[in-house]
């Protein structure tokens, strides 16, 4: 078998092209709930047939795919076994990645047949397809949003770790998550600092959701339906956007911004937790997220510098930049 620095200029381009068989493996895998039937003792072809009333020779064929993907191990008396990166699609898994596989796979995957047109035009494809703006349209489609908000609330549980590592959210008596969606971050950051309360505010399906306990406990945390652009709360010692401002144009942060300006007290802060913009000529998943905006949103990935930019020109600064050991950075800035 050739290795990867084996492989000549075509064959890496084929590899790359095919690159999305990879991708729906690993979703059919988590659809079909398959890791989840896969004991601890391993199980065999026939087993996870009947498991899954799947017909044999298809699923032998994704179960190979699986195993050459690093997700499925074959090991002894014909038995397959989850590897460490597989258990990350069990639903039952503490680092499960199930419900944003689907998310990617049931809301973005499709779009990107679009990606030439965006890149054509520099506009988002998502209200030609689902004949609205992106979160016109989550409103009012609730099955959708669900989805919506279980997938983003799934990978973001992953990182929270990171984040409470890198950054003191104890100092801070009452804290308000805009855009918070399920309540997961909120949730985490009142059960990490039981002298903290907190506030959610989203749209409706992201409250109805937090309300009905699907980011977790929030002891403490008042609950309101709204939206940034016109309602910030008051008496708050910490503003957080937590994978929101990304979704907006630089004049739409701007106006967050600046509205949630207008709402703080003199010694308030703001956090921004993002991914920043990737770095030219390296592998990044920050290049490849930068076309999901462009498809999707008006936003981008930013850098650091065009963050500390865009709170300038809302009469804010930037206080300081911490990375983490996750996809994203927290940036903390407060009033001029």
């Amino acid at each position: 078998m050739m290795s990867e620095l084996d492989l000549s200029p075509p064959q890496v381009i084929v590899r790359l092209l095919m690159g999305f068989i990879s991708a729906r493996a690993v979703y059919t895998a988590a659809k079909l709930g398959l890791v989840d039937q896969i004991d601890r003792a391993g199980s065999t072809e026939d087993e996870l047939a009947a498991r899954l009333d799947a017909d044999r020779s298809g699923l032998v064929r994704l179960l190979h795919s699986l195993t050459g993907l690093g997700i499925l191990r074959y090991g002894d008396q014909g038995r397959y076994f989850l590897t460490e990166v597989g258990e990350t699609l069990r639903a039952d898994s503490l680092q499960s990645i199930r419900d944003y596989a689907i998310y990617v796979h049931e809301f973005l995957y499709d779009l990107f047949r679009h990606l030439p047109d965006s890149v054509r035009d520099g506009k988002p494809i998502v209200e030609q397809e689902l004949g609205a703006s992106l979160f016109a349209y989550l409103q009012q489609h609730k099955d959708a949003a669900a989805r919506f908000h279980a997938g983003l609330a799934n990978r973001g549980r992953i990182e929270t770790p990171a984040i409470l590592a890198a950054y003191n959210f104890g100092d801070c008596h009452r804290v308000a998550d805009l855009g918070g969606g399920n309540g997961a971050f909120l949730s985490a950051i009142v059960t990490a600092y039981p002298s903290v309360s907190g506030v959610l505010l989203d749209r409706a399906p992201a409250i109805d959701a937090a309300r009905n306990g699907h980011g977790g406990p929030l002891p403490r945390c008042e609950l309101i339906e709204g939206d940034y652009f016109t309602e910030v709360p008051t008496d708050i010692d910490l503003y957080i956007f937590k994978r929101v401002l990304f979704d907006h144009s630089n004049e739409e942060v701007i106006k967050i911004l600046r509205n949630c300006r207008a709402a703080m007290k003199p010694n308030s802060r703001i956090v921004i937790i993002e991914g920043l913009a990737g770095i030219r000529n390296e592998p990044d998943l920050a290049h490849l997220m930068d076309l999901t905006f462009l498809l999707v949103t008006t936003g981008r990935m930013r850098s650091r510098e065009e963050y500390n930019d865009l709170l300038g020109k809302a009469e804010l600064r930037l206080l300081q930049c911490l990375p983490t050991r996750s996809d994203v950075s927290v940036l903390e800035a407060a009033l001029l």
